[in-house]
């Protein structure tokens, strides 16, 4: 595997209907990939096809692989099409014949742009911005023959130490292989593989559990013939049941943020080093919970997660998708193969306990209903291990909640207009705890009882330096959100919250500007250089009152 990281040749050629051939493009500057070209100076927040080049020697049959990107692109190979993504942030693999041994031309040609049709997954009326570049890394192989595909760690008894693996081979593999797995660098057990695919209860050596109080890692080295996948792997289980959350057979409470992958100097390109540094503050302030809005999220958050001790809930890309959406035969085709895509790459990261979908779909709709139950059963077959839900913010209309394990709405008291909050401009105490009252009661309804409830999303926003008691003010923001932590913390019925959100994020410029001032949701925490507003130190005050853990989730 080569990496094609670094720098390439980058040339804007704005609004134009068709992809150009690199004849067309002035390539008058060199960007960065992983890297978004709306977010350089000369390039700030323009619409339109931005096409990345460089050189690449190679020849034969070659696989080309994007760990993500967007919106959606065309990839030329000397001029030629040899692929198309329409499905933003997902892993892509693109097969073809590169031509001879000799330096070759690669062109992506990127459009940022809104696409409004119902059958785009990204299209413009969603809340965060469409930036447009290679968000994650780049790289090209030459194909082998035969490969290992996919390798799978399920932990099926954490008493004993078993985990569950499954092993497929791709191309043409033989009828009947010898496998090996080696954990943790110790001496390999040696199975038979049938079919190109197989799955083995196999006890792990020395197995400890993962926990966010201690988050250990295993390793595991499978051979198959001349050919080695590695992956790590943590030791746990996920249950949702007695409507509460279990993780290794303890309740848990979960406490955390939604957290967009993104930053107004990277825009979905964030770097390792403050990838990993945005996850330790919301570790130091007490939280142990992600929600990653709205999009199959990164390798590089995932493994951070692992390392660090974080829940995390992973989901595949959909904002308020409507009718139109919801019954077009080829944005459901995408949903599909999106989320079956992310299930695979995220399967064996331990700090992934929940996987969704579709946040805030018309799931008051049948075609929504019938969505949700397909996306459903897709996480299940290609995992199972872990309990399914989506955002929803409609409960009391909803008819999809039956599909999915665990409830989970999305309620703005105290920000967006609700009866029961007696005054808009003040913050009332009161009015939020009716309010979240309300829903519990919802909850007692024999179909709920059973499952777990989050709030997954609900917040206020602040202007940073904006300061005073009324709406937009950040000492509103922090008493709201004090209160949604305590009532959070001392509910039993209530498994956890993610507050929107975690830093502040560029949005979109469109009817909805006075709702979002500065161009950005300013419902952060943070702002969007990570500067705490007044609500991120008073969280931190408020959590180290309430000690958390596995073994005390109330």
């Amino acid at each position: 595997m080569v990496s094609l990281d670094g720098f390439w040749d980058f040339g804007f050629v704005g609004e134009l209907d068709e992809y150009p051939g690199a004849e067309r493009v002035k390539f008058t500057t060199r960007l960065p990939v992983p890297g978004c070209f709306d977010v350089e100076p000369q390039f700030k927040l323009r619409r339109g096809v931005g096409v990345y080049r460089t050189r690449v020697v190679i020849g034969g049959p070659v696989t080309l692989i994007f760990e993500g990107l967007g919106p959606k692109a065309e990839i030329l190979w000397d001029g030629k099409t040899v692929g198309r993504c329409d499905l933003p942030f997902s892993r892509e693999e693109f097969r073809f014949d590169a031509g001879g041994e000799k330096e070759h031309t690669l062109l992506i040609a990127v459009d940022n742009r809104a696409d409004d049709s119902p059958d785009s997954l990204f299209p413009g009326f969603y809340d965060f911005y469409r930036h447009g570049g290679i968000y994650r890394p780049v790289s090209i192989c030459r194909t082998p023959d035969w490969e290992i595909a996919h390798l799978k760690v399920i932990p099926r008894d954490i008493v004993k130490g078993i985990a569950g693996i499954t092993v497929e081979l791709a191309g043409n593999f033989p009828a009947e292989a010898a496998v090996s797995f080696s954990f943790d660098g110790k001496a390999p057990v040696r199975e038979r593989l049938s079919g190109g695919r197989g799955t083995f209860a196999l006890a792990v050596p020395d197995f400890r559990l993962w926990s966010p109080e201690d988050p250990h890692l295993h390793r595991l080295t499978v051979t198959v013939g001349e050919y080695v996948r590695k992956t790590t792997f943590g030791m746990r289980i996920v249950e949702a049941k007695q409507g509460r959350l279990f993780v290794n057979g303890k309740p848990v409470k979960l406490l955390g943020y939604n957290r967009h992958d993104c930053h107004p100097d990277f825009g979905y390109a964030v770097p390792e080093a403050l990838v990993k540094r945005d996850l330790e503050l919301i570790k130091a302030q007490g939280c142990n919970f992600i929600r990653g809005c709205h999009y199959p999220q990164s390798e590089t958050v995932l493994d951070w997660c692992d390392r660090l001790g974080i829940f995390f809930w992973e989901e595949s890309i959909g904002w308020g998708n409507t009718e139109p959406y919801l019954t077009s035969g080829l944005f459901r085709a995408r949903q599909r193969e999106q989320t079956r895509r992310m299930a695979r790459k995220s399967v064996n990261h331990p700090c992934v306990i929940l996987q969704g979908f579709m946040n805030e779909l018309r799931s008051n709709l049948e075609s929504g209903r019938t969505l949700i139950r397909e996306l459903a059963a897709i996480l299940k077959e290609e995992d199972g291990s872990r309990p399914v839900t989506f955002a929803c913010d409609m409960p009391f209309e909803d008819i999809s909640m039956p599909e999915v394990d665990v409830l989970s709405f999305n309620l703005y008291p105290g920000w967006y207009w609700n009866p029961l909050m007696s005054d808009v401009q003040q913050f009332d105490p009161e009015g939020l705890k009716k309010t979240l009252r309300k829903y519990e009661v919802f909850l007692e309804r024999p179909e709920f009882k059973e499952k777990p409830f989050i709030i997954s999303e609900i917040g206020a926003a602040a202007l940073p330096g904006w300061h005073g008691d009324v709406r937009w003010t950040e000492e509103y923001q922090a008493d709201l959100t004090c209160a949604v932590f305590r009532y959070v913390l001392d509910a039993p019925r209530c498994t956890g919250v993610a507050i929107w959100m975690f830093c502040d994020t560029r949005s979109v410029n469109d009817y909805r500007i006075h709702d979002r001032p500065r161009g950005f949701n300013n419902k952060g925490l943070l702002d969007e250089y990570r500067r705490p507003k007044t609500a991120w130190n008073a969280v931190a005050g408020l959590l180290k009152q309430y000690p958390q853990s596995c073994d005390n989730p109330n």
